[in-house]
C-alpha cells in the first residue's frame, strides 16, 4: 500500500503503484493546476518530495527540459511525470504558484438592451372555499392556461381544503401551469460555462433584478486548461467525469446565490446555460468525439429545452434548462450571447466582436450580413505557455509600463509580491519595449541596449527581467523570455488573421468599422493602447473600442428574462456564415504578415 501526503493541507490519499502524482491529487480532491493536461509541456504542476523519493520514479528527460537542476536537486518535480514505483509513505508539498489560487473573475458585462418577457411567471389565484367540481376549473382565470402538469396537479390536489378559502401562487412555464404553491417567488440562474470560470446569476423573473452574482473556477481545469485537451480525457476516460464536474459546479454556484438572496434552490423555475460547443456537450453529457476531428460536428446546434434534474441540475423539481443555439464546431453559444448582449444584430454599419479566452471568437457585420471564426490563442495569453505566465491570482503582475531607461513600473494583484504575470501584462511589457527601442518589430530583444534587464537566460536565449528575485515571492527572477515573446506573437497573429480574413470577405475596411466590441476577461482587462500598438487591433480609433466584459454571461441573464430575445438568438444563429479558417487559403499569409509589431504609435 502506497500513501500519498499533500503538504500544506496533510490531506492523505491512497495511491495505486504506477499512478502520477498528479492523478492521484487530482482523484483525491488536491488544488494543482494542469494547463497541459499532463503532457509535461507547460511545467506549471510541479511539487516537492519531501518524504519518500525513493518511491517514486526518477526525473524524466521532459522534467529535466523544464525544471532548473537547482529545482531537481531540492525535489522537484512535475506531478504529471512523477510516478509511484513502489510501496511506502509519501510526503509531496504543493507550492502556492501550482494551485489555482485566489483568481479574479470577471463575471459583470454589458447588455445594451434589456427585455422582460420571461417564459416563466407568476399567478396568484384564489381558491374558493367550496369546490363542487374539479380542481383545475376551479382555479379558472384568464391570466392562466388550460394545461396543467402532473406535478401540479397533485400539489393542487393536497393543498384543497373544502371550507378554507386559500390564495395561492401558480408557476407557468410558457402555457403550462408547473408548479403550486402557497407563496413563492420564481427565480431563474443564467449561468456561463467558460472553458476557465463559471459565472452565475441569480435573478427575479418578475421583476428582472439580479439577486446575486457568484462565480468560481472552472473544475474542469484540472484536465486542462484548453478545449482540445478536455476533449482528449473525454475520449479516452469517458465524459461523465467531466459532466459531473461541471454539473457539481453549478449546483455549488447556485445554492449559494440562493442562500445569498434568502431563497431556496426550491424557487428556480429555469436556467439558462451558455458556453462554447465543448463546454456545451459536456454540460448536456453529449458525447464530444466529433468535435475532435474535421470537420467539427457538433450532435446539435439546435436550442434545447431539458428539464434540469435530468441531468443532475438540483432546482425545482420542474426547473428547465435551456441552452440557446449553437453556431458551429468551435463556436458555440456564448457567441450567440456575445451578439445578443451588445446588440451586434441591430448595428447598421461595419462592426467586430471579438471574445478573447481560451478560444478567441471574432464576429464581423457589414455588407449586411453576419460572420464568425475561431481561433486558439488563449493558451498563451492566459499564461500556460509563458515562463511565469498565471491568471489573475494574488501576486500576479496585471499592469506594467516599461520606462524610457528599460526599468519597469508595475501593479500586482492583492498589492502582495508579484509571482508572475497575466497575459494582459505580459502584452503591456511587449508594447512597451518595443515603444522604447529594447525590442524590434520582428520581437527580437535588443542585447546590445545597454540595459542589464536585458541578458542571456540559462536556456541560451536572451530574456528580459521583469523584477529580480529580491522584490518576488518565489526567490527567482521574474523574466519574459525571447519564446515568450513569440508566443504571444503567434497568438496575436492568429487573432489578427482571423479579423482580416471575415474583414476582407465582408467588404470592411478598417477606417469604416464603427465599433469594436472586446468581450471577455482577458480583453476586458487588456489595455487596448497596447494591444493595438502590438497588432491585436486594426487600425480603428480607440474611442471606438469598446469593452463590454463578460457580454456571455450578460447575454445569457438577457435571454433568461426574455422569450424574444431566445427567438432572436436562434435567428441570428441560423444566418451567421461561419468561416473555418483551416480551409481558408490566404490564413497562412495572413498569418504570417500579422506576426511582426505593426509599429502604432500610442495616442
Amino acid at each position: 500500500m502506497v500513501t500519498v501526503s499533500f503538504m500544506p493541507e496533510g490531506k492523505r490519499a491512497e495511491a495505486k503503484i504506477g499512478e502520477s502524482l498528479l492523478e492521484v491529487a487530482r482523484r483525491s480532491g488536491v488544488d494543482i493546476i494542469g494547463p497541459c493536461n499532463g503532457r509535461a509541456l507547460c511545467g506549471k504542476c510541479t511539487v516537492k518530495i519531501i518524504n519518500g523519493s525513493d518511491s517514486v520514479s526518477a526525473a524524466t528527460e521532459e522534467e529535466k527540459a523544464v525544471l532548473t537542476p537547482r529545482k531537481l536537486n531540492e525535489g522537484y518535480r512535475l506531478s504529471c511525470r512523477c510516478r509511484v514505483v513502489r510501496e511506502g509513505a509519501i510526503s509531496v508539498f504543493v507550492p502556492s504558484e501550482s494551485r489555482s489560487g485566489e483568481y479574479v473573475l470577471l463575471v459583470e458585462g454589458e447588455v445594451f438592451e434589456e427585455r422582460l418577457d420571461p417564459v416563466v411567471r407568476k399567478v396568484r389565484v384564489v381558491l374558493p372555499a367550496k369546490v363542487w367540481g374539479a380542481l383545475d376549473e376551479a382555479v379558472a382565470s384568464p391570466d392562466l392556461p388550460r394545461r396543467f402538469s402532473l406535478h401540479s396537479l397533485q400539489k393542487l390536489s393536497r393543498m384543497a381544503d373544502v371550507g378554507t378559502e386559500k390564495e395561492l401562487s401558480f408557476i407557468i412555464h410558457n402555457d403550462e401551469v408547473v408548479d403550486v404553491r402557497e407563496n413563492c417567488r420564481p427565480l431563474g440562474f443564467a449561468v456561463d460555462v467558460g472553458t476557465t470560470k463559471v459565472a452565475g446569476y441569480l435573478v427575479d423573473l418578475t421583476s428582472g433584478k439580479t439577486l446575486a452574482t457568484v462565480s468560481e473556477i472552472n473544475p474542469q481545469i484540472a484536465y486542462g486548461e484548453d478545449v482540445i485537451s478536455r476533449i482528449d480525457h473525454a475520449l479516452k476516460e469517458g465524459v461523465e467525469v467531466l459532466h459531473r464536474k461541471i454539473v457539481d459546479c453549478i449546483n455549488e454556484l447556485m445554492k449559494k446565490a440562493c442562500d445569498a438572496a434568502g431563497s431556496s434552490v426550491e424557487d428556480v423555475y429555469e436556467l439558462v446555460a451558455v458556453g462554447n460547443t465543448v463546454m456545451h456537450h459536456l454540460l448536456l453529457s453529449l458525447e464530444p468525439k466529433r468535435l475532435a476531428y474535421f470537420p467539427y460536428t457538433p450532435t446539435t446546434r439546435e436550442p434545447l429545452y431539458v428539464m434540469a434534474e435530468s441531468i443532475g441540475i438540483r432546482a425545482n423539481a420542474e426547473a428547465r434548462l435551456f441552452t440557446p443555439p449553437l453556431i458551429a464546431g468551435y463556436i458555440g453559444s456564448d457567441v450567440v450571447a456575445d451578439i445578443i448582449a451588445t446588440n451586434v444584430y441591430e448595428e447598421d454599419g461595419p462592426v467586430i466582436l471579438v471574445d478573447i479566452g481560451t478560444n478567441t471568437e471574432i464576429v464581423v457585420k457589414g455588407d449586411g450580413r453576419l460572420a464568425a471564426c475561431s481561433t486558439a490563442s488563449g493558451p498563451a495569453f492566459e499564461g500556460a505557455h509563458i515562463a511565469y505566465g498565471m491568471r489573475a491570482a494574488t501576486g500576479a503582475i496585471y499592469r506594467a509600463e516599461v520606462l524610457a531607461d528599460g526599468d519597469v513600473k508595475y501593479k500586482v494583484v492583492g498589492n502582495a509580491m508579484p509571482r508572475g504575470i497575466t497575459g494582459s501584462a505580459v502584452v503591456d511589457i511587449i508594447a512597451g519595449l518595443f515603444k522604447v527601442g529594447l525590442m524590434d518589430r520582428t520581437g527580437r530583444l535588443n542585447t546590445s541596449a545597454g540595459t542589464r534587464r536585458i541578458r542571456v537566460g540559462a536556456t541560451g536565449y536572451p530574456e528580459f527581467v521583469v523584477e529580480y528575485k529580491e522584490n518576488t515571492a518565489i526567490g527567482e527572477d521574474i523574466t519574459l523570455t525571447q519564446k515568450d515573446i513569440r508566443e504571444i506573437q503567434l497568438a496575436k497573429a492568429a487573432i489578427r488573421a482571423g479579423m482580416n480574413i471575415l474583414m476582407k470577405r465582408l467588404r470592411v475596411k478598417a477606417s469604416e468599422v464603427e465599433r469594436l466590441y472586446v468581450a471577455g476577461a482577458f480583453g476586458f482587462f487588456l489595455n487596448p493602447i497596447s494591444a493595438r500598438t502590438i497588432g491585436l487591433y486594426p487600425e480603428i480609433e480607440l474611442s471606438r473600442v469598446r469593452l463590454v466584459g463578460n457580454a456571455a454571461g450578460a447575454g445569457a441573464r438577457a435571454m433568461l428574462l426574455s422569450g424574444t430575445l431566445r427567438g432572436i438568438a436562434h435567428d441570428v444563429a441560423k444566418k451567421i456564415e461561419h468561416v473555418e479558417l483551416a480551409s481558408e487559403q490566404e490564413f497562412q499569409r495572413e498569418f504570417m504578415e500579422a506576426i511582426p509589431i505593426p509599429g502604432t504609435e500610442a495616442v
